[in-house]
Protein backbone atom coordinates (compact mmCIF):
# COMPACT_ATOMS: atom_id res chain seq x y z
CA UNK A 1 0.00 0.00 0.00
CA UNK A 2 1.34 3.42 -0.88
CA UNK A 3 1.99 5.71 2.06
CA UNK A 4 -0.07 8.42 0.37
CA UNK A 5 -3.22 6.36 0.96
CA UNK A 6 -2.37 5.12 4.46
CA UNK A 7 -4.53 7.79 6.11
CA UNK A 8 -7.57 6.81 4.06
CA UNK A 9 -6.95 3.10 4.68
CA UNK A 10 -6.53 3.64 8.42
CA UNK A 11 -9.74 5.70 8.46
CA UNK A 12 -11.64 2.89 6.73
CA UNK A 13 -10.26 0.31 9.17
CA UNK A 14 -11.18 2.44 12.19
CA UNK A 15 -14.70 3.17 10.91
CA UNK A 16 -15.48 -0.02 9.00
CA UNK A 17 -18.50 -1.00 11.14
CA UNK A 18 -20.06 2.45 10.83
CA UNK A 19 -19.35 2.63 7.09
CA UNK A 20 -20.81 -0.84 6.52
CA UNK A 21 -24.04 0.27 8.22
CA UNK A 22 -24.27 3.55 6.29
CA UNK A 23 -23.03 2.43 2.87
CA UNK A 24 -23.43 -1.34 2.43
CA UNK A 25 -22.25 -2.46 -0.99
CA UNK A 26 -21.35 1.05 -2.13
CA UNK A 27 -18.08 2.09 -3.72
CA UNK A 28 -16.55 4.69 -1.43
CA UNK A 29 -14.25 7.50 -2.44
CA UNK A 30 -12.26 8.57 0.63
CA UNK A 31 -10.39 11.83 0.11
CA UNK A 32 -7.12 13.04 1.62
CA UNK A 33 -9.11 15.00 4.23
CA UNK A 34 -11.14 11.84 5.01
CA UNK A 35 -14.43 12.87 3.43
CA UNK A 36 -16.48 9.88 2.27
CA UNK A 37 -18.48 9.90 -0.97
CA UNK A 38 -20.61 6.80 -1.77
CA UNK A 39 -21.37 5.58 -5.29
CA UNK A 40 -23.27 2.62 -6.75
CA UNK A 41 -21.07 2.42 -9.85
CA UNK A 42 -17.29 2.08 -9.45
CA UNK A 43 -16.62 3.96 -12.69
CA UNK A 44 -18.62 6.94 -11.44
CA UNK A 45 -16.70 6.81 -8.16
CA UNK A 46 -13.35 6.71 -9.95
CA UNK A 47 -14.24 9.57 -12.30
CA UNK A 48 -15.45 11.67 -9.35
CA UNK A 49 -12.25 10.99 -7.44
CA UNK A 50 -9.97 11.90 -10.34
CA UNK A 51 -11.97 15.01 -11.21
CA UNK A 52 -12.19 16.32 -7.64
CA UNK A 53 -8.97 15.12 -6.03
CA UNK A 54 -6.62 14.00 -8.79
CA UNK A 55 -5.23 10.55 -9.42
CA UNK A 56 -3.45 9.13 -6.40
CA UNK A 57 -5.12 11.48 -3.91
CA UNK A 58 -8.12 9.36 -2.94
CA UNK A 59 -8.92 5.79 -2.02
CA UNK A 60 -11.63 3.87 -3.84
CA UNK A 61 -12.98 0.94 -1.83
CA UNK A 62 -16.05 -1.27 -2.07
CA UNK A 63 -17.79 -1.27 1.28
CA UNK A 64 -18.57 -4.94 1.97
CA UNK A 65 -17.82 -7.20 4.94
CA UNK A 66 -14.37 -8.78 4.71
CA UNK A 67 -13.25 -6.37 2.01
CA UNK A 68 -10.03 -5.50 3.85
CA UNK A 69 -8.73 -8.94 2.85
CA UNK A 70 -9.43 -8.41 -0.86
CA UNK A 71 -7.83 -6.16 -3.44
CA UNK A 72 -10.34 -4.57 -5.81
CA UNK A 73 -9.48 -3.24 -9.22
CA UNK A 74 -11.51 -0.96 -11.44
CA UNK A 75 -11.25 -1.10 -15.22
CA UNK A 76 -12.31 2.30 -16.50
CA UNK A 77 -12.28 3.03 -20.21
CA UNK A 78 -12.70 6.69 -21.11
Amino acid sequence: MELALKGQYDYYVAHEGELLQQYPGKHLVISDNLQVFPFVNPKDAYRFGVKNFGAGHFMLHKCVPGSLNVVHTVNCAF
